[in-house]
This record gives C-alpha cells, sequence and structure tokens, in this order.
C-alpha cells in the first residue's frame, strides 16, 4: 500500500481485440493474462484488464467494479524504459476527479540496478502532500520493506514524517510472499506501531501474473510470487473486528495456471475467470 492517505483517496474495458483467448481450461504456457472477471453475490462484479507492450511486460490494469449499485474504475498506467525498467505510474480514476485530483503520478528512482525510491506529489484542498518510498533489500535483491515518509503543508513539521512501513517475508526457497506486516503512527509525527499482518499459504501451479520486485514498487504484492495465494489471513491490531480470513480454490488449465477461482471470505463466495490470450 502506498500510504494510509492515499488508501483514503483510492477509497473515494479495455474492449480491445479478443481473437486467440482461452475461454476454456487449455492454454498454452507461454500465454498471458488478460482479463478476469469476478462475480460476488446478485449484483456485484469486478472486470479486471491488462495490457503489455511487445517485450510481453504489463504496461496498464483497468478496474470495473460494480460494487451495492455504485460503479467504480480505476486504471494503473506503467511507463517503461527501453530496458523494461519502470520509470512511472499514473493512477486515475473518476472517484480521484470528483476530488480535484485528475491522476496520481508516482515516480521511481534506481541505484545500483534496483529500485531505491518511489515519490509521488499531489495537491489538495489547497495543502500539499509528498510520499516517498524507501525500498530495503535482503542479500538476495528481493524487497523486504518499504519505509513510507510523508511531507505536507497540512504538518507544521519541517521534516518528512514517517507514516507507512511494510516488511515482508519470503519462503526459503524466495519464491512467494509469506507475511506481509504493517506499522503507522497513531498520531502524526509519532513512532510506528504494529497496525496488522497479512500470512499466506500457497498451491504449486503457476501464478499467472509474475512481476517480483515490480509488484511490491505497485503496491500489488500478490503479483510477487511464483505460486497462488490459497489462504489469506489478515489479523488488524488496531480494529481486531476487522480480522478476516479468505480461502482460494482454483480450477486450472492444461498450462497449469488458473482458469477459475472460488473464494470465500466470511461465508461470501466469489468466483473469478481467468482469460489469457
Amino acid at each position: 500500500m502506498r500510504s494510509m492517505f492515499m488508501l483514503l483517496l483510492m477509497g473515494m474495458f479495455i474492449a480491445s481485440c479478443q481473437k486467440e483467448i482461452d475461454w476454456g481450461v487449455g492454454g498454452a504456457t507461454n500465454q498471458l493474462l488478460v482479463k478476469v472477471v469476478a462475480k460476488s453475490g446478485a449484483n456485484d462484479s469486478t472486470i479486471t484488464t491488462y495490457t503489455y507492450n511487445a517485450q510481453r511486460k504489463l504496461i496498464r490494469e483497468v478496474v470495473v467494479a460494480l460494487t451495492g449499485g455504485t460503479a467504480v474504475q480505476t486504471e494503473l498506467i506503467i511507463t517503461r524504459n527501453s530496458a523494461g525498467i519502470i520509470t512511472q505510474s499514473v493512477l486515475k480514476s473518476p472517484g480521484l476527479a470528483a476530488t480535484g485530483i485528475d491522476s496520481i503520478l508516482t515516480r521511481y528512482y534506481l541505484s545500483n540496478n534496483r529500485y531505491a525510491s518511489g515519490v509521488f506529489s499531489m495537491d489538495v484542498m489547497g495543502f500539499s502532500f509528498t510520499d516517498s518510498a524507501v525500498y530495503t533489500y535482503d542479500a538476495n535483491e528481493r524487497i523486504i520493506s518499504d519505509q513510507h515518509l510523508l511531507k505536507s503543508s497540512f504538518f507544521p513539521l519541517p521534516i518528512p514524517i514517517p507514516i507507512l512501513k511494510n516488511v515482508y517475508t519470503y519462503s526459503a526457497d524466495g519464491k512467494n510472499l509469506m507475511k506481509q506486516e504493517q506499522s503507522a503512527p497513531s498520531t502524526p509525527g509519532g513512532p510506528l506501531a504494529p497496525v496488522s499482518t497479512q500470512t499466506y499459504t500457497f498451491d504449486t501451479k503457476t501464478n499467472p501474473l509474475l512481476l517480483l520486485n515490480e509488484a511490491i514498487i505497485l503496491t500489488r504484492p500478490d503479483w510477487f510470487n511464483a505460486n497462488n495465494v490459497l489462504t489469506n489471513q489478515f489479523a488488524s491490531v488496531a480494529d481486531p473486528t476487522q480480522n478476516f480470513t479468505l480461502d482460494n480454490t482454483y480450477r486450472y488449465n492444461a498450462a497449469n495456471k488458473p482458469d477459475s477461482l472460488f473464494s470465500i471470505r466470511g461465508g461470501q463466495l466469489t468466483t473469478s475467470k481467468f482469460f489469457y490470450q
């Protein structure tokens, strides 16, 4: 997660040619995930579409959701250089536009051939906000933490203040993200304290969207994993009533990638269908 402030802002089709899409349980190993359609309850649905460049690198994600009769849409545009490195991302949504924010532009900076930081700035109601994420790596070049610092004219503090820290724990073979621990201050400028923990288990099949460290900087940790999440246990230190367990059951195609998914959280069933081309 980019920051608590960004999450609050976020709270507020690609109908391209679909030839050669696998609509069933077949599928070649080299096909890319292009769409996921999820349905929950009688009327709620989410359609997520993905676009790639000529090098088969992800460059766009569009999410169109209908929840409780309310339509929500977000678009993430990813810019890469000639080497495939992400240089910036742009988040757009009608919800942001309604608050006077056209988009959120995040720029990424490299050091020693790896992502060192990500920075986005915006003005809201006459106040400036700049969020800087600094990434820390282990000896195997995996991101093991990101700390977010906020500088804003809204707070009478001369230096950036810590507002969020994520700590990531990986499996012994380094292929899957097993735990994400989050800390935040209870008051602006205060010390970081544990907020929540998410722990995961995995199947042994192929994750259809694998981005490794890019998944962390794009705040899409599920995209890091080589395999697919079977369970996600969320524990909130701040509010235990928010605790939940998500259980996933998959049906796989011939390429050992998900063809369909059945997710249960709090007795609510969500079914998802995966499309490749």
